[in-house]
């Protein structure tokens, strides 16, 4: 047994009355539901080189605070602190990782959250022991849905209100493959790794919760009798949801992230019966460095902002719903107004640099990082190129960038469209991410 793994996990969980993350506004907590958390997995090769993949129950990981894990874990003597792939599992009932919308993430949590990244990567070293992979292939269409839709007026609306008659079509697929890595330590599995496209937000309110992928983590551990180690990657999902417009029922609920990761959580039992061992006895870490962009915001973009924050408002028409979004009337046209001003005060011109990685183990399986909210398109694309048998793509991975639409998307509508302040990457970005990432695993 050549490759040897380690696995521990932190609780995260914030204090009571700490923000969440996620929405327009910060929400004070007022409890929780289920423990945040932050997994590690370190992994070493037959060459003795060592890596690791960390994921932490987050809206999203800023690259200021993968630097404060970075050195934290430097501090406490981990050489292989540049080999980390640091993800997010994105739930929106989780703190502030940054600051959000101009609200303030709470230092004192960011602090807390940088040990224990720290504290994990250490005890899960301290624990390597040897191992064997195997690997099965989930799937799963009945619990996420392209969140773009045609409407009957030509225009593309995130999220339309259920059973619209206005609605035509999805804009474009869903990702339905649930790539499942299993690592294995006496016949018995020692930690899995989960690849799901879908979003995150399913809890909604101001309580605590790790979402439907800590749901699914519980699921699957009691299906399996003990506490196996699950990390959930996200994949593509920047126009994935569980919203179904053809279904009225609840959609927004702990219930309904329970409902979501039992359905999961089935998937991917299902088929471990199906593991099949690989030979891969090394892992690689390759990466290159891509420079993206912020959007151009002309003079005029800009004075049609100011217009629109310049008129009356009383306070009334404060739809932030899909509708209201669509119509960019009242409240929403006006928050997205003064972000488009922020945004070209503090972004526009400007560039930022995101690491992508390819953990590879042999020639079997490819880990593959994007920043931000990647349309699944750009995922499925990069797994289409690979020629690894097995590709997952970790998106909310080593920085955020906001949504990474598609080229064809920004003249149809919906909101992953519009600027805010620290998202909104360029428009050719897509297509760079499909080139750079690709040309880590051809």
């Amino acid at each position: 047994m050549a490759l040897r793994i380690g696995f521990a996990q932190e609780i995260i969980t914030p204090e009571l009355g700490v923000p969440l993350c996620g929405y327009f506004v910060p929400r004070p907590n007022t409890g929780a539901y289920d423990d945040l958390y932050i997994r590690a997995l370190v992994i070493e090769g037959n060459d003795g080189e060592r890596c690791a993949i960390v994921s932490a129950d987050l809206c999203f990981l800023s690259l200021e605070l993968i630097d404060r894990c970075r050195c934290a874990i430097k501090n406490i003597g981990i050489g292989y602190h540049g080999k980390i792939i640091f993800s997010a599992t994105h739930t929106h009932t989780a703190p502030y990782p940054a600051e959000f919308f101009g609200d303030p993430a709470d230092e004192t949590y960011l602090a807390h959250f940088a040990m224990k990244c720290a504290l994990a990567i250490k005890r899960a070293d301290a624990g390597l022991a040897g191992c064997t992979l195997a690997t099965a292939n989930a799937y799963c269409d009945t619990l996420a849905f392209n969140r773009r839709y045609w409407m009957k007026d030509g225009t593309v609306i995130t999220n339309p209100p259920k059973l619209d008659p206005e609605i035509v079509k999805p804009e474009g697929p869903v990702d339905y493959d649930i790539p499942v890595a299993a690592f294995m330590q006496g016949g018995k599995i020692a930690a899995l790794l989960v690849n799901i496209v879908n979003h995150t937000d399913t809890v909604d309110g101001d309580v605590v919760s790790a979402d439907w992928p800590g749901r699914m983590t519980r699921a699957i551990q009691n299906k399996l009798g003990f506490d196996v180690p699950v990390i959930t990657l996200i994949g593509a999902s920047g126009n994935i949801n569980h919203f179904n417009p053809a279904d009225a029922a609840q959609t927004s609920s702990f219930a309904e992230a329970t409902r979501i990761g039992n359905g999961y959580a089935d998937a991917v039992t299902a088929v471990l019966k199906d593991l099949k061992a690989v030979a891969a006895d090394d892992v690689k870490f390759v990466s290159s460095v891509i420079e993206i962009p912020y959007c151009e915001i002309t003079d005029e973009d800009a004075a049609r902002a100011q217009a629109i924050l310049d008129k009356p408002f009383d306070g009334e028409n404060g739809d932030m719903t899909a509708r209201g979004l669509a119509r960019g009337e009242g409240a929403v046209a006006r928050f997205f107004a003064g972000q488009l001003l922020d945004y070209q005060k503090n972004c526009s011109g400007k560039s930022r640099k995101f690491r992508l990685v390819s953990m590879q183990f042999g020639n079997d399986i490819a880990i593959s990082t994007l920043p931000g909210e990647p349309f699944t398109e750009i995922g499925m694309a990069i797994k289409k190129a690979s020629r690894f048998p097995m590709t997952m793509i970790a998106s909310l991975a080593m920085g955020e960038c906001g949504y990474i639409p598609m080229p064809e998307c920004f003249e149809r509508g919906g909101y992953e469209i519009l600027p805010v302040d620290g998202g909104a990457p360029a428009h050719d970005t897509a297509i760079r991410l499909i080139e750079e990432a690709s040309a880590l695993v051809k």
